[in-house]
């Protein structure tokens, strides 16, 4: 090359030169992630990143529920009786609910981390979002408070065999950076029970729900300050109300949920009715084929293990011959009993308005846009989509950790 020809292509390229040089030193000043954990002592190897929520089959949202012993309904009429409603008398237009509140979240595996050269656990990271809707009185749905945003966490999990120092460490290098911040990224760690979780990244997931719950009752706690609930302005929570972590024991806990009930838009149909289930009696899906459109079962009593009691209900809210399977539009309805009804049941003229405002929930639907359409209601559906909006795309999301930290 003439030197007439490097002068041409200095002109060409003016910035080629300078702009390699700052990528080299970029390299020596700014660490990976893979540094970082270096330095503090820890082995961390990423490899091809997986996306959990799609590599292990969703679970129902009731996972780990139990119905008690099928015997004297858990609401103040005591027939045992299915109960139907005649959808042509009922005043279809109204409902009892204007809030809407949902929480979601994305996980990865990125890598793993050696303990003491001898064990190895996952490093997860994972996308939390929860928020909240509310239906005015023009029947428009928006955000909660319109000035609020969805509320969103980014999280990095490792186990917590990582000892306490290594742990803080590692923090403290990555939260201070630049990166970390922008991404709204907290460091935490989680407790794998090999009894309870099976598999270390079951804990790790396990986690960012819990840490996704806590979002939600922060929310929940504020609305309710707020005044904003009543009786004729009920909150629909998307899932059951699995708060167990959250719940202090004390009776300002349970007043939280005076207004607000859970829906299941997925459950355990093997779920036992009784002890004798086990071995070879009936489960609870068994008896919601008998089901038909705008019936509900009688309400059953959950107690979880604060002693904390539930009243449980299932209802069809889909025509049974529209559906291409038989336990298609069918929901699963929670409510907290209150302490003046721990003995006689929930009342059930609450129960019946709380069913009837569901199936009143049900159109429009979302056919041919969820899968789930026949067990979902349209406003949960509008307040979930809102949510999953905020999450970053999964490369984009996964590509972060693979920058410089700086």
């Amino acid at each position: 090359m003439t030197g007439d020809d490097k002068n041409s292509e200095k002109l060409l390229f003016p910035m080629r030169e300078r702009s390699f040089a700052i990528i080299i030193t970029r390299g020596f000043i700014m660490p990976t992630l893979n540094k970082i954990f270096d330095k503090c002592g820890v082995a961390l190897y990423q490899n091809e990143s997986l996306d959990l929520d799609h590599y292990y089959q969703e679970p129902y949202q009731d996972e780990g529920d139990e119905i008690k012993v099928i015997g004297e309904p858990f609401e103040t009429d005591k027939s045992k009786k299915i109960r139907k409603y005649d959808l042509f008398a009922e005043d279809r237009n109204f409902s009892n609910f204007s809030f809407f509140m949902d929480g979601s979240r994305r996980t990865y595996k990125i890598g793993d981390i050696v303990i003491d050269g001898k064990k190895i656990y996952p490093v997860v990271v994972a996308q939390i979002r929860a928020g909240c809707t509310e239906r005015d009185s023009q029947k428009k749905l928006h955000s909660y408070q319109s000035h609020q945003t969805i509320q969103r966490k980014n999280l990095l999990l490792l186990s917590d065999k990582v000892n306490t120092v290594d742990f803080k460490e590692i923090q403290q290098r990555i939260t201070r950076t630049k990166v970390a911040q922008e991404m709204f990224l907290e460091v935490v760690n989680y407790r794998f029970e090999p009894e309870k979780h099976n598999i270390p990244v079951n804990a790790a997931i396990a986690k960012a729900n819990t840490m996704m719950h806590d979002i939600e009752i922060g929310i929940l706690s504020d609305i309710v300050k707020s005044g904003a609930l009543d009786t004729d302005r009920m909150l629909v929570v998307d899932g059951p109300l699995q708060f167990l972590r959250q719940d202090t024991g004390k009776l300002e806990f349970a007043d939280l949920f005076y207004n607000v009930i859970g829906v299941s838009k997925s459950f355990n149909p093997m779920l036992p009715t009784s002890s004798k289930s086990k071995r070879g009696g009936t489960q609870i899906g068994a008896e919601l084929l008998k089901l038909e459109y705008g019936e509900r079962t009688p309400v059953f009593l959950k107690e979880n293990d604060r002693g904390r009691r539930f009243g449980v209900w299932y209802l069809r809210i889909r025509p049974k011959n529209r559906m291409s399977n038989p336990l298609e539009g069918i929901i699963k309805i929670e409510k907290m009993a209150l302490e003046d009804y721990y003995d006689s049941g929930i009342p059930t003229d609450v129960v019946d308005t709380i069913s009837l405002s569901l199936l009143n929930e049900c159109s429009p639907t979302c056919y041919g846009c969820d899968e789930r359409w026949a067990s979902h209601l349209y406003p949960v559906y509008l307040t979930e989509t809102l949510i999953k909006s905020t999450f970053e795309s999964d490369l984009v999301f996964i590509n972060n950790f693979k920058r410089d930290f700086r």
